[in-house]
């Protein structure tokens, strides 16, 4: 999916989820294949544990503000579907494609018992309701599976390049991911980020490019 005139996106998920990380790479990748990019952050009360959206623009003409207007939102990357449905509300649009993990975090008001958390079949339902296309992956199952949950943010970067949501390539990713963590921590977020991208490319969804 590419917008010559302008691409936003919103990563979206809870403090500690490292989605601002991800929002990070996003950008960077975004400058290297030759675009104008902003990233904004937005947060919740708290960092960890709270709501945080990273807003990420991008566009081959002049430089765009910082946060996406509402309504406007082109692509979601939801690392909690909590945190979903509450972007798309907000910022979403008949035409919104998402990516979401289907892995749930606890709110504090639901661990202290003040409310209960929405069953994830109804959350599934509204989700489907406020997008053109939807893609639900179990990305935290992958990231235990072959790194650590903190590679969650690698595995949905890698389910959003093979969804084909957005024209940045996959070889690009793979060249910048290195600069953005430790030597140590490379190749286990590099084959994070891989393991994503089969979770929306073996489904049958369009291609990677590079």
């Amino acid at each position: 999916m590419k917008n010559d005139k302008a691409m936003n996106l919103i990563v979206t998920g809870v403090g500690g989820q490292g989605n601002v990380l991800a929002a990070r790479l996003l950008g960077m990748v975004a400058l290297e294949e030759g675009y104008e990019v902003t990233v904004g952050d937005v947060y919740g009360l708290t960092q960890r544990g709270g709501s945080v959206a990273s807003h990420v623009r991008w566009t081959e003409g002049n430089i765009l503000p910082p946060l996406v207007p509402r309504g406007t939102l082109h692509v979601l990357v939801a690392f909690e579907p909590l945190e979903a449905l509450r972007v798309l509300t907000q910022f979403g649009n008949q035409d919104t494609v998402a990516v979401v993990n289907n892995t749930p975090v606890t709110p504090i008001g639901v661990q202290t018992g003040r409310f209960e958390y929405t069953p994830l079949n109804a959350l599934e339902e509204g989700l489907r309701t406020l997008t053109r296309e939807l893609r639900i992956v179990a990305a935290t199952s992958v990231a235990q599976r072959v790194a650590k949950i903190q590679a969650l943010n690698m595995v949905m970067m890698g389910a959003l390049v093979g969804s084909g949501f957005v024209a940045l390539k996959k070889d690009t990713f793979e060249s910048m991911i290195p600069s953005l963590v430790s030597e140590r921590l490379a190749e286990t977020n590099l084959l994070a980020f891989r393991e994503g991208v089969k979770l929306t490319y073996s489904a049958g969804y369009s291609a990677p490019e590079g």
